[in-house]
C-alpha cells in the first residue's frame, strides 16, 4: 500500500482593527480680478507736419506703436469682459485714431478679441472685446499693441495750437474683489494655506503649488494598532514586509479639473509594545503624489524582525501630512470650490 501524505497550504488574511479612515474638507474660494494696464507710460508726439510745396496735404506722423495693454481677468464661469478706449477732448479738424493688435506674448487663457481701428472720441469705444479668464503677461512685448495715429478730417476747422489729450482705458469690473491674499480652508483651518494675490496686470497667481504652511496642523492621521492575537500572523512575514497600505482620493463638490491636490507625509512614529528583534516603521509617501478622484496608493505601514513573546501590540501613529494645491489660475473660473479628501486602508 502506498502511503500519500497531503499537505495543507492555508492563505493568512490580516484583519485589523481599528481601521485607518479619516476625511478632510479642502475649500478655497478664487474671487472675480480685473486688472488693466498700459506699459510704456512716457508721452507721445503726434505732430502734423506742413507741406513743403504748395496745394499739398499736411503731412501725417507715423504711426506710434510703443504702448502695449496687459490686463489680468478672472471671471465667473460664462463670463466676460471688455475694454474700452475715450480721449479727454476732440482735437478741432483732427481725428485721433487708435487699433488694438491680437493678443501676442506669454499669455494664456481666453484672452480678448479686438476691434476694428476706432476714431476716439470722448464716449468710450470698445476696443477688445470676450475677455474671460485669461492673463497676457506683463510688460512691452505682451498683450495687446496699440496703434496711435492722427489724421486731418476738416482742414477749415484746423488751428496752429498744440493740443494735448489723454486717452482713458476702462476694463469692466463688474463683481470684482479687492487684491487680497486667499485662504484655503483645510480641514477647519483658514490659515493652512495661503493664495498670494494678483498685484500686477498680465500675471497669473504666482508661487503655487501652494502647500499648508504647518504640517503637524491641521492634519496628522490618527494612531492605527494592531493587536497581538493579529501580530502572531506577522511572524510568517518576510523581513521589510508591509503590513498595509494607506490609500487616497478625493471627492469633488464644486471642482475643476485643472485643480490639483498632492499630499505627503512628514514623518511617523512606529511602536513596538513589548521585547523584541523588530520594527514599525513607514515607506513612501513623502514627494508629494498626486491625490486621484480614484484610489491611488499614498505610504506604506512596514514591519521587519522577530516577533518576542512579550509583545502586546505595535502601533502607527502621529502621521503629519501636508496637504498641496496646484494648477490656480485666472484661467480658473472664479468661484468656491470644495472637495473631500479621503485617507483609508
Amino acid at each position: 500500500m502506498t502511503l500519500y501524505t497531503k499537505i495543507l497550504f492555508s492563505l493568512l488574511i490580516l484583519t485589523f482593527y481599528p481601521s485607518l479612515a479619516q476625511t478632510y474638507t479642502v475649500s478655497f474660494t478664487l474671487p472675480q480680478v480685473a486688472l488693466m494696464d498700459i506699459e510704456q507710460t512716457s508721452s507721445i508726439n503726434l505732430d502734423l507736419t506742413k507741406p513743403t510745396e504748395a496745394g499739398n496735404r499736411l503731412v501725417n506722423p507715423s504711426n506710434n506703436t510703443t504702448k502695449w495693454l496687459n490686463y489680468t481677468s478672472a471671471v465667473a464661469s460664462g463670463g466676460s469682459r471688455s475694454i474700452s478706449a475715450s480721449i479727454t477732448q476732440l482735437i478741432p479738424g483732427v481725428d485721433v485714431k487708435l487699433q488694438a493688435a491680437a493678443a501676442s506674448g506669454s499669455g494664456a487663457g481666453t484672452l480678448g478679441t479686438p476691434s476694428s481701428q476706432i476714431t476716439l472720441s470722448t464716449t468710450p469705444t470698445t476696443i477688445i472685446s470676450g475677455i474671460g479668464g485669461a492673463y497676457t503677461g506683463n510688460g512691452v512685448g505682451n498683450g495687446h499693441q496699440l496703434t496711435l495715429s492722427v489724421s486731418p478730417n476738416t482742414y477749415t476747422n484746423l488751428n496752429t495750437s498744440n493740443n494735448t489729450v489723454t486717452v482713458t482705458y476702462t476694463i469692466t469690473d463688474s463683481g470684482v474683489s479687492p487684491s487680497a491674499n486667499i485662504p484655503v480652508n483645510v480641514a477647519g483651518s483658514s490659515s493652512a494655506i495661503t493664495i498670494s494675490p494678483i498685484t500686477e496686470a498680465g500675471n497669473d497667481y504666482t508661487g503655487g503649488p501652494y502647500t499648508t504652511s504647518n504640517p503637524i496642523s491641521p492634519i496628522t492621521l490618527g494612531t492605527y494598532t494592531i493587536p497581538r492575537n493579529v501580530l502572531l500572523g506577522l511572524t510568517l512575514l518576510e523581513t521589510g514586509s508591509i503590513v498595509s497600505q494607506i490609500k487616497m482620493n478625493y471627492l469633488p463638490t464644486i471642482w475643476n479639473n485643472s485643480l490639483r491636490l498632492y499630499a505627503n507625509r512628514n514623518g511617523g512614529t512606529g511602536t513596538v509594545t513589548g521585547v523584541c528583534l523588530c520594527s514599525a516603521y513607514f515607506n513612501n509617501g513623502t514627494t508629494y503624489p498626486e491625490i486621484l478622484q480614484t484610489d491611488s496608493n499614498f505610504f506604506e505601514l512596514m514591519f521587519s524582525g522577530i516577533l518576542g513573546a512579550l509583545v502586546t501590540q505595535v502601533s502607527y501613529s502621529t502621521i503629519p501630512i501636508s496637504i498641496r494645491l496646484g494648477g490656480v489660475s485666472v484661467t480658473v473660473p472664479a468661484a468656491t470650490y470644495t472637495a473631500q479628501i479621503n485617507f483609508h486602508q
